[in-house]
């Protein structure tokens, strides 16, 4: 089974993989967006500084009415104070989880915006921790769209400079 303490070390990787992606976003390439529709380069980070608060307080507490309200302050998120506030979020994040226990986490029913019923655990997983990889991966992809074309998938990945390895 997947605990709550997997959950948390998982989503303290994806915080420390998104610090580690903004270091390497140059502050003239903030409005890059692939295309019109999309979220600009700033704008994903934003989105980034509460996505992983704002699903798991909604799914613990089985309500999503408050979302919206949640994700106004990521509005104030610029270049400057992201990583500060992804730290933010991720102690909010452990503040909501420690209390749950295990039967919470394997058996405790709650919603997605859907409507459709979820048991908490693989909600938590299949919400907030997938989505953060994917809206990770989102935020490299534009990083190497706008001439970054040394990062690789240690980048990407592992939050880390390093070549990569050659395959054997």
């Amino acid at each position: 089974m997947f605990s709550k303490s997997n959950f948390l070390d998982s989503l303290e990787l994806e915080t420390n993989i998104c610090k580690h992606l903004h270091s390497k976003i140059d502050a003239d390439n903030l409005d890059y967006k692939p295309t019109d529709g999309q979220r600009t380069m700033l704008e994903l980070l934003q989105y980034l500084s509460g996505c992983l608060y704002v699903p798991t307080r909604c799914l613990i507490e089985n309500d999503w009415s408050c979302a919206g309200e949640c994700m106004k302050k990521s509005a104030e998120v610029t270049l400057d104070n992201f990583c500060d506030r992804m730290d933010e979020q991720l102690a909010a994040v452990k503040e909501l989880v420690l209390p749950l226990t295990d039967s919470d986490f394997a058996g405790k029913e709650t919603s997605f915006p859907t409507g459709a019923k979820a048991i908490l655990g693989p909600a938590l997983i299949n919400f907030t921790l997938k989505f953060s990889a994917a809206y990770r991966m989102q935020l490299f992809l534009y990083i190497k769209a706008t001439g970054r074309s040394e990062l690789n998938t240690l980048n990407c990945w592992f939050g880390i400079d390093a070549p990569m390895p050659t395959m054997k």
